[in-house]
């Protein structure tokens, strides 16, 4: 069932024992690639010690793919159901089927993360069994050393299936952690290391005793995280002191070998490998370990995913330049470092096939990706030209307004140009979102940081009513020196024309509160306007009441709900001229106290 390695034996003996240790490499064959079983090695006879393997690794690596005498197996996949892994045995396939469900309406901008199930087929009796659902689109499939274990991950969510017992390990201390990349420990079947989005060695899980131990809990600083060899593995590094993240070449002892290059490993290919920068910017590509000091950047974006593909080519996705679409690119390169193609594509996982010809990329349509031919294939929906309902209208409009906000927000930019094309003021009831946004850009004067960052917003709660509508996000960013923020927004929208605007951040026009509130101002204008409060500034001015915002004054941050709010900022316009904002915060948890009132500053609390 797999293919042979290409052995240059001079006599029996010597056959016999490089077929040995071939036999060995099947055994233990882990990558970080898709498929991790029927590995083909190419093996030298020269032989170095330690100390020379540190200047010079003379050995070839491993092509992590695999070819069938059966090619019939390949073609037991279709768009909907998608093989993963052949168990090295070669008596079953693992599949990971979509499921009816579709919950991808919940992802506004980032991963989909739609559900999918993992389905065991016995490839002579054809027997089917599920063994996991309800887990995240699968991009990474490893099989342990004893190979009586495989796991399986995708969407920072890591599923252990044990082939003996026919269960799934540590289910429930799995489900609750975020891991991002794991590999299993060359000496010991139980051990697996894992990797979390914002943390490159982190916890390490015990199988056997059902125990996990924490990065801090442990004294290994480098963690395994790729195979080079039989011999030799790829390892992450994290220096305590300065904080810098190295990958690095290991031996089954946990000795390095070589130190490579700073970043965090990813994947590999005979003698290529290629690591991510810090939190996930930057992507760079090492084409020969004995040449560490010569790299190539292939970006300074965020990766989502990279894999290695057929002949040693590079497939990666990053986010797309639009703003208003949920879309990725599909970068493949060549073995040189060259852009062969971008693609745009619906979702930013990549789930390569056994053989490393194709694969598919995740999304609410998944899309398969002919890798010999560096196209997508024939039976992809346009992307282009799918129908959108209202609710997919309001997240065009939703993504487009959010990266202003953050591009203000994270990178001090001021896109004035297109801040009308998703913000407006209206009246009945007084809303002022674009006058909001107007107030931050001449107000705030960050100074531009320069970097990029990712963005992820999620649905939370709707309600459409004709031409208006209310919605609750939670929005996600992080940018390369760990500056991001996690937010709930409440934001009101009206429907012009075509198009959806957003006209009110945190108002609740319709809470309850917000009648109480627009009694307690009145009161209060009565009050100043008698020379009663905040020294009679509109005694004798006409005072018309604008918009009434809610807050929660000890972040300070825009409320994500009415109830939660305890102070709220009421911006009140005196003789049609000027803007002024009136705070109030909420005493005792139930009395609502004026405490200032002025012109300055009016985009903040």
């Amino acid at each position: 069932m797999y293919n042979e390695g290409e052995i240059d034996g001079r006599n029996d003996s010597m056959k016999r024992a490089i077929f040995f240790l071939f036999f060995i490499f099947i055994l233990v064959g882990c990558t970080q690639q898709e498929i991790k079983e029927g590995q083909v090695y190419v093996m030298k006879e020269d032989h170095f010690s330690e100390e020379q393997l540190g200047d010079m690794l003379n050995i070839e690596g491993r092509i992590p793919f695999q070819k069938y005498v059966n090619q019939s197996l390949m073609s037991q996949y279709d768009s909907n159901r998608i093989l993963l892994t052949i168990s090295p045995d070669g008596k079953e396939m693992y599949f990971m089927e979509k499921m009816e469900s579709d919950t991808s309406f919940q992802v506004i901008k980032g991963e989909t993360r739609e559900k999918v199930r993992v389905i065991k087929e016995d490839i002579e009796s054809k027997e089917q069994e599920i063994i996991a659902e309800n887990i995240p689109f699968i991009s990474k499939v490893l099989w342990n050393t004893e190979e009586n274990m495989v796991a399986f991950g995708g969407g920072e969510r890591l599923t252990i299936y044990n082939v003996k017992s026919k269960t799934t390990v540590m289910e429930e201390k799995l489900t609750q952690d975020n891991i991002a990349n794991f590999f299993w420990s060359p000496i010991d079947e139980n051990k697996l290391y894992s990797e979390q989005p914002d943390l490159a060695n982190a916890s390490i899980y015990y199988l056997n005793s059902q125990k996990k131990v924490e990065a801090y809990e442990t004294r290994e600083e480098t963690y395994y995280k790729g195979k080079l060899d039989s011999n030799y593995y790829y390892g992450t590094k994290w220096d305590l002191t300065n904080g810098d993240t190295k990958t690095v070449i290991l031996d089954k002892q946990g000795k390095i070998i070589k130190s490579l290059i700073s970043g965090i490993f990813r994947d590999a290919y005979q003698k290529s490998l290629v690591v991510v920068g810090e939190r996930g910017f930057g992507l760079y590509y090492v084409p020969d370990i004995n040449a560490s000091d010569k790299i190539i950047t292939l970006t300074k974006e965020y990766i989502y995913d990279v894999k290695f593909i057929d002949d040693g080519k590079i497939a990666y996705t990053t986010k797309t330049e639009d703003v208003e679409a949920n879309l990725f690119y599909l970068y493949i390169v060549s073995s040189n470092g060259n852009e062969l193609k971008k693609l745009a594509v619906n979702g930013a996982s990549i789930a390569v096939l056994p053989d490393g010809k194709s694969g598919y990329i995740s999304g609410s349509e998944w899309q398969q990706v002919d890798f010999l031919q560096n196209k997508l294939g024939k039976d992809n929906s346009s992307i282009e030209n799918e129908e959108r309902d209202e609710l997919q209208e309001i997240f065009i409009t939703v993504r487009g307004a959010m990266r202003i906000f953050y591009d203000l927000e994270l990178r001090g930019v001021k896109n004035w140009n297109h801040l009308q094309n998703y913000f407006k003021n209206t009246s009945l009831p007084e809303q002022w979102a674009y006058f909001d946004m107007e107030k931050m850009f001449q107000e705030r004067n960050h100074k531009s940081q320069n970097s990029d960052y990712v963005m992820e917003i999620h649905l939370k709660h709707y309600e459409i009513n004709g031409n208006n509508a209310s919605i609750t996000i939670g929005v996600n960013t992080k940018n390369p020196y760990g500056r991001g923020v996690a937010m709930d927004y409440a934001l009101e929208l009206i429907k012009q024309g075509e198009n959806w605007y957003i006209t009110g951040f945190s108002t609740f026009p319709y809470a309850a509160e917000r009648k109480e509130i627009e009694e307690v101002v009145q009161e209060t204008i009565d009050k100043i306007q008698t020379g009663k409060l905040f020294s009679g500034e509109f005694e004798n001015k006409e005072v018309m009441m604008g918009q009434i915002q809610f807050w929660m004054s000890g972040i300070p941050h825009l409320a994500p709900s009415a109830e939660d709010a305890n102070a709220v900022k009421v911006f009140l316009q005196a003789d049609n001229q000027e803007i002024y904002k009136l705070v109030l915060e909420k005493i005792n948890q139930s009395i609502w106290k004026p405490t200032k009132l002025t012109k300055e500053n009016l985009s903040s609390l």
